[in-house]
């Protein structure tokens, strides 16, 4: 039962008028610093509005921010109203404390009795709020929930745990907010003018030059029309040797005044047709178009190469320059802007071994680049021969001790050596078309493994599948599942399908939610995977069918060493425990690991602690050891 917060005692007015000024002035400086008042409807406030009216079972509810004369609503839902005056404010008097303020009855308690909210519109009986702060601790609003009904009971333990982890999200995204507004007056205080703003969106600020995202613009249409004319293209990075030592032991406005002169003397050798880039920190990049002869592009590297390693002068010090430089051609050496950037990057690296020199790109520097082509001959050849397997990483009830499920986790096997992570073949999960072949892979031997493990009376509780953005992309991933699970003559409660939040973000997000209500209605359950670390998690809670949380390993392995990461997980289950949803914990390694979350609520743990994943033959053992430990 909620605690009603007792009228203050008695102070002396004059003090008490002071003290008061001198909040009113911290709040009015501290809500400045957020840019919130007036602002327009934002989605992800609205959405915390209505979780808490729908949780704590209440008509209305609101963000309210506590102005100079007024109560102003950010966020609301049952109300009509956008601001009332300060003097009928409920939220005035809950940011005063860090308790959660309570009024069971608004007309039987003195201080609001009389109130217009209480006596008129919107008839006032119930109110509970607690308070809002801003990163330096001031109170600035309230997260409220409001009844025309009396409840003399207040909020229930749970309701206050879910009203206490909402006003924090409430802050968190007020931080996220003043981050935005920070970088963006860094931004505009460069100029004045929106032609500025332009140049600074697309050039280096202290050289003037293209940036990296301008300059691979102009290589995509350079190639093109080089294509249409028959033409070729160079592609020269230029990297400041030594630069490093430079800015250590002369300072920054050297290194700064270097790199200037240097980006005058690139404009200087090539023709006002090429594109000269400064490309990040002591990298810049050269881009030649309507190359016809091959004595071109040379003669235009033998005079960079002799402009660049004359000695810059600054102050009257002359600082010996030298560069390395890198060049690749299209179409001789790549045919795609993404390859013909990596052969300039490999030629570059390979010049600065040396330093000094220019290095044209050569198959020999191929290694690095064929690293990524070889993690996706991995996976096609691990399709290809069958050896794209699931192995399964038991789900461990932290009470009883007992496997209440599995993860099947995807891996390649190798004769006579251990299987390999998908971090081997991590590529293979950026190409649509490769992610949606494994990921179906997968789903066949996973529901043919659930179709022997029934055979043999297994209590093997349910297996979570995970899967991708490329699953949702064509709309039928819901019905080809059900279809798979009835054709094995299985029960969709056997399977949990893992989805995250990029799966929600990603192309194709729009089938996302008539999938998983499809399957949600047949029975499959659906988890929310390394929930907390996206930006719109209760946004999804709100929006879709979601039975359980697994909570983050990254959270799980700060336990007792992060202090943000302790409470993060705390909130968390707590917001699972309030929603009702069952939670897990993913990534738990140690017995205090477990201790941890285990006290604090968490129903499932999943870890090497327990269990890494094993092949399907080992999980009737994994289930009898677990029976075993469980019995005893």
């Amino acid at each position: 039962m909620s605690l009603v917060c007792p009228p203050q005692r008695a102070v002396d007015p004059s003090a008490q008028s002071s003290r008061h000024g001198r909040l009113r002035t911290r709040r009015k400086a501290a809500i400045a610093l957020y840019q919130i008042l007036d602002s327009a409807p934002e989605p992800e406030f609205d959405n915390i509005a209505m979780l808490a009216a729908r949780i704590c079972g209440t008509e209305s509810a609101a963000i309210s921010f506590i102005d100079d004369h007024r109560q102003w609503f950010k966020a609301k839902c049952g109300l009509a109203v956008d601001e009332t005056p300060l003097a009928v404010s409920f939220c005035s008097n809950a940011i005063q404390t860090d308790a959660i303020f309570v009024i069971p009855d608004a007309r039987a308690d003195t201080r609001f009795a009389a109130n217009s909210l209480v006596t008129g519109k919107p008839g006032i009986r119930f109110y509970a709020g607690v308070r809002v702060l801003a990163s330096d601790g001031t109170p600035i609003a309230a997260l409220c929930v409001i009844d025309p009904e009396p409840r003399p009971d207040g909020l229930t333990e749970v309701e206050q745990t879910t009203l206490r982890v909402l006003a924090a999200q409430v802050e968190s995204l007020l931080e996220l907010r003043k981050l935005v507004i920070e970088r963006e007056a860094q931004v505009a205080a460069q100029s004045d003018l929106t032609e500025k703003l332009r140049h600074v969106a697309e050039h280096d600020v202290l050289t003037g030059l293209p940036h990296r995202g301008l300059f691979h613009k102009r290589l995509m249409l350079a190639m093109r029309e080089a294509e249409q004319n028959d033409t070729r293209v160079g592609l020269l990075f230029i990297d400041v040797d030594h630069f490093k030592q430079i800015n250590d032991s002369l300072g920054h406005d050297v290194g700064d005044a270097m790199l200037c002169r240097f980006a005058e003397r690139l404009r200087a050798v090539v023709r006002k047709a090429h594109t000269v880039a400064r490309l990040g920190g002591d990298e810049f990049g050269i881009l030649l178009t309507g190359i016809d002869r091959d004595d071109q592009i040379a003669e235009i590297i033998r005079t960079l190469n002799a402009r660049l390693h004359q000695p810059v002068e600054h102050r009257g010090r002359k600082i010996d320059c030298r560069a390395s430089i890198g060049l690749a051609i299209f179409p001789d050496h790549a045919v795609t802007p993404e390859r013909l950037t990596k052969c300039a990057d490999l030629a570059l690296a390979q010049a600065k071994r040396t330093r000094g020199c220019v290095e044209t790109f050569s198959t020999n520097l191929t290694d690095e680049f064929d690293r990524e082509t070889q993690m996706l001959t991995v996976a096609r050849e691990g399709l290809a021969g069958g050896r794209i397997v699931p192995h399964y990483q038991p789900k461990i009830d932290l009470n009883s001790g007992a496997v209440v499920g599995f993860e099947a986790l995807v891996r390649c096997s190798r004769i006579g050596s251990t299987p390999m992570l998908p971090a081997s073949f991590a590529q293979a999960f950026a190409d649509p078309q490769l992610a949606v072949a494994i990921s179906r892979k997968m789903q066949d031997l996973v529901l043919d493994d659930i179709q022997s493990w029934v055979s043999q009376g297994l209590a093997f509780g349910h297996v979570a599948i995970n899967t991708g953005a490329a699953d949702f992309h064509a709309d039928d991933f819901a019905e080809s599942l059900l279809d798979q699970i009835r054709q094995r003559g299985l029960t969709p409660g056997m399977i949990e399908v893992e989805v995250t939040e990029g799966v929600f973000l990603g192309r194709g997000s729009h089938h996302v939610g008539r999938a998983l209500s499809i399957l949600s209605a047949a029975g499959v359950r659906i988890a929310l995977d390394d929930f907390g670390t996206g930006y719109a998690s209760l946004t999804h809670l709100k929006q879709f069918r979601v039975d359980v949380l697994k909570i983050d390993r990254s959270f799980v392995s700060g336990i007792a060493k992060n202090l943000d990461d302790t409470a993060i997980v705390r909130a968390l289950i707590g917001l699972g425990q309030s929603l009702g949803i069952e939670t897990v914990a993913e990534g738990i390694e140690t017995d205090a690991q477990a201790r941890f979350v285990k006290a604090h609520g968490c129903d499932i743990g999943q870890g090497f602690l327990f269990s890494p994943a094993q092949p399907a033959d080992q999980v009737p053992e994994i289930i009898l050891r677990s029976s075993e430990s469980a019995a005893a």
